[in-house]
């Protein structure tokens, strides 16, 4: 089966295009009657500040799933509405056959993936890649350009839509039964505040730079260039370091770094660099803590030496000159002294 032929998967009436505007009115007219809800991207940012995209790292998912899953859980899938096919995958069934009727049982995180466990065992993933958003709009609010899925919840005034400008960002249906169509979802490492110290050590027998080992989700899930070079940044670790010359306390001190700057962010609702917000609309707030990150040029917050670019693992880095020196050594940082 192909992703065209997705387009059966639209349930229900198809809406009315004279209520979408321009590009998106003429999406729908010729999506073969697909059709689908659109949001609004809030706050685009200054065209003189434009910043390249960034993908929501954990503690941005993880804010979006806090949030959302008191307003889902609990609440029956009353119509689903398919705007682009190309943005479904999984199981090979019309989706308002997976998903209309079922129930949602729970709202989580997997690396930076939502998940939602639907009753009869389904599954509703959802990856937001760099410029995706789930929001909870009102049903009377006008469809705006980009939006690709809609579901419509018993009982609930607003419908949770899916908007992605970019098209980087993934929606997985997978049933109890049913054969998969398309990219199956790569398996993940586990998650690194539930890592403990002897499998964080096991990361420490790699030939890699160690940026390119926290980068990589089949290893530790959840990781991505922000929180991976402020985590460096604490622990005094120079980015492009290879994993097995760190000693045991170096590794252990990676860790406890990682582990606290991953729950600040959290508690600051993530980072807001570009398209990023939280469920409700409003920025995270943690980018104005970054130590390294996007801050190539000026001085360090702690030693006043300069920050510096480079590329690690292909991904432009971020760190010290001074605090994270090649080949330097373990340096005590509590996370109250690289602010």
């Amino acid at each position: 089966m192909t992703p065209g032929l997705l387009t059966s998967i639209c349930c229900g009436t198809p809406s009315d295009p004279a209520r979408l505007g321009g590009s998106t009115a003429r999406s729908v007219r010729h999506a073969s009657g697909a059709t689908m809800a659109c949001m609004r991207v809030l706050d685009p940012p200054s065209p003189r500040r434009r910043r390249g995209p960034s993908v929501p790292e954990l503690p941005e998912v993880e804010t979006i799933v806090r949030q959302l899953g008191p307003q889902i859980t609990g609440r029956r899938i009353r119509h689903v509405e398919l705007l682009r096919p190309d943005v479904l995958w999984g199981d090979e069934r019309p989706a308002c056959v997976l998903l209309r009727g079922r129930r949602i049982l729970r709202v989580r995180r997997r690396g930076k993936r939502i998940v939602m466990s639907l009753t009869d065992q389904t599954q509703l993933i959802v990856h937001l890649g760099m410029t995706g958003r789930l929001l909870w709009a009102p049903k009377d609010q006008p469809y705006v350009a980009h939006t690709h899925l809609c579901l419509e919840l018993a009982g609930r005034t607003r419908q949770l839509r899916f908007v992605d400008p970019r098209r980087f960002g993934r929606v997985w249906i997978a049933g109890a039964a049913g054969r998969w169509i398309g990219p199956v979802p790569s398996p993940l490492g586990p998650e690194p505040l539930e890592m403990t110290v002897p499998q964080f050590l096991r990361l420490g027998k790699r030939k890699r730079p160690v940026k390119a080992v926290l980068l990589d989700q089949r290893l530790i899930a959840g990781i991505g260039n922000i929180y991976c070079d402020e985590a460096l940044f604490r622990a005094g670790i120079h980015p492009a370091t290879r994993v097995d010359q760190l000693d045991r306390r170096t590794v252990v001190c990676l860790r406890r770094a990682l582990r606290a700057v991953l729950q600040e962010a959290i508690e600051a609702k993530g980072s807001s660099i570009r398209d990023y917000r939280q469920f409700d609309g409003s920025t995270g707030r943690f980018q104005r803590q970054h130590q390294v990150y996007r801050r190539a040029g000026l001085p360090c917050r702690r030693c006043r030496g300069e920050i510096d670019r480079t590329v690690v693992a292909g991904r432009g880095t971020y760190y010290c000159t001074r605090c994270q020196r090649p080949g330097a050594r373990f340096h005590s940082r509590s996370p109250a002294n690289a602010r």
